[in-house]
């Protein structure tokens, strides 16, 4: 507008000092008479001030000052009316206009200042008008790319037609593109620069810039609810104009309704990751495929890895607020998050990290006392994971509330929690305690349990007793029935161990829950 202002030759402007600011100012917002030496605290940034440079007409120290302090505040511009007080714009002001790069210019004595402001005001009325007419139209132009299927990309090519001088991408949350568009060339940024230079997943506010190699990269975090699902950087040259970051909020909203349409996101790949582990759980995939679907996923099936369970009895944590919290906390390593079961599992890389405290930390944080965490043993190949689920499962189910648990800490529970999948070791389950386990099943009964509390306090019957809160000859009864149906003496030390061990391999079993 200023230039606009400067060459309508009706006017009579000169300009005579801070050539260079005059397309680099910025938008000019209004226009604002002062006789004052300092009338900055009254500014808002984009005004043109007008004076007759009253207030500082005998001090040239307070004439420099003033322009200083517009140029700081934000001025677009100074307007000095000749004839008034001073015949001549004072030589400090337009050395000091030429060093703050903010445009000083002369207006005519018979050209009162009130044509200057009422001019002001039509340019920028219109180009208000004018913005909002092509908000209108780009929300349009947005809409019809949402219902006639255009996708992501058809709303980015409807923003960048509004938009030229810059360039647009979307990033999911994994930090992969979801769309770019550029008719400039400014999106040309390596995108796993800008990713990592917007701050990821987790940016500093929902709004914010930064710069890239000279390219000033805008982003704009958008939300499903709680949940950070995608982010759009606009980059360009210059910083946005208020008029412009109109368009981009159009922009934005277009992007939210493209993937509220369909699955969240982060639910898509949360739910490529729970197939898995169901087909893991049931041995129904194969070696090549397995490597197939994490390297897919993002992870690498050829290094070392650790699995992690997270179980919560707090009724108020759902296991996908539990995924996010993983997620979230896990930015920095390799990961995968999905949910089998009562458990949300993070297969992580590399295994040495303190990630299980990390996130114990992030749920101590949020108040989620709960939450039971389980670490399994350091894998090296992707054919065990199986194992190390059932592993990670076994150690969660031990873990105090709000705590962490290492597989390798429970004894022979954790030696054998990986063996639980294992044809030989369910068969020997099956044959050592299969008809006590139907009996409990047909007839609701707990032998099982009575067993488990029998052994655990090392044949004693009445701490045995007293754990089950049953009679003593109500024990002596179960246990009676149990050496029935096992074939096996209870006083028998082999017996004893054989019917623990497969106890334990039975409780391994369970884990992951089939």
């Amino acid at each position: 507008m200023l230039r606009h202002l400067l060459e309508d030759p009706s006017l009579g402007l000169e300009l005579l000092g801070g050539h260079r600011g005059v397309d680099t100012r910025g938008p000019v917002r209004w226009a604002h008479i002062s006789e004052i030496p300092d009338p900055t605290p009254w500014l808002e940034g984009g005004e043109i001030l007008l004076t007759t440079g009253l207030g500082v007409r005998d001090s040239t120290d307070a004439q420099r000052r003033l322009v200083e302090g517009l140029a700081t505040r934000g001025c677009a511009g100074v307007g000095f009316g000749l004839g008034v007080v001073l015949d001549a714009v004072p030589d400090p002001m337009v050395a000091a206009a030429d060093d703050t790069n903010l445009p000083l210019f002369t207006v005519p004595y018979e050209l009162p200042f009130i044509a200057v402001t009422k001019r002001v005001s039509r340019e920028v009325f219109q180009q208000h008008d004018s913005t909002l007419r092509a908000a209108v139209d780009l929300h349009r132009s947005v809409l019809s790319a949402v219902l006639g299927g255009a996708g992501i990309n058809g709303v980015l090519e409807s923003a960048t037609r509004m938009m030229p001088e810059f360039g647009f991408v979307v990033f999911d949350y994994y930090g992969q593109v979801l769309a770019r568009r550029s008719r400039s060339g400014v999106a040309a940024i390596d995108p796993q620069r800008m990713w990592k230079a917007i701050g990821g997943p987790h940016p500093p506010r929902d709004h914010f810039t930064t710069e890239i190699d000279g390219v000033i990269a805008e982003a704009s975090v958008i939300r499903m609810g709680d949940e950070v699902e995608a982010v759009l950087v606009v980059a360009g040259t210059t910083h946005l104009h208020d008029h412009e970051r109109l368009l981009l909020e159009q922009a934005v909203t277009g992007v939210s309704l493209e993937l509220a349409r369909g699955l969240s996101v982060r639910d898509s790949h949360r739910a490529r990751v729970d197939e898995l582990l169901e087909e893991v759980v049931e041995n129904r995939i194969s070696h090549r495929a397995l490597k197939g679907q994490l390297t897919r996923l993002g992870f690498s099936a050829e290094d070392p890895y650790r699995v992690l369970c997270l179980q919560t009895s707090d009724a108020g944590v759902s296991l996908r607020a539990l995924s996010s919290l993983v997620e979230d906390t896990l930015t920095a390593a390799q990961a995968v998050v999905g949910r089998h079961g009562d458990g949300v599992y993070c297969i992580v890389q590399p295994p040495a990290g303190e990630h299980a405290q990390q996130i114990a930390a992030g749920v101590g944080a949020r108040g989620w006392g709960g939450v039971r965490t389980g670490r399994s043993r350091v894998k090296t190949e992707v054919d065990v994971l199986d194992a190390a689920l059932r592993e990670a499962t076994t150690a969660a189910r031990h873990a105090a509330a709000g705590g962490v648990t290492d597989v390798d800490g429970l004894g022979l529970g954790g030696l054998l929690a990986g063996l639980g999948g294992d044809e030989a070791t369910q068969a020997f389950v099956a044959q050592v305690l299969g008809p006590v386990l139907e009996h409990d099943q047909r007839e609701r009964s707990q032998l099982v349990d009575t067993l488990r509390a029998y052994l655990r306090h090392g044949c004693r019957p009445g701490p045995a007793a007293a754990e089950l809160s049953v009679h003593r000859h109500t024990l002596a009864y179960r246990l009676e029935r149990v050496s029935t149906l096992t074939g096996r003496d209870l006083r028998d030390g082999d017996a004893i161990v054989e019917l623990g061990l497969a106890l334990q391999l039975h409780t391994a079993n369970k884990s992951p829950p089939q």
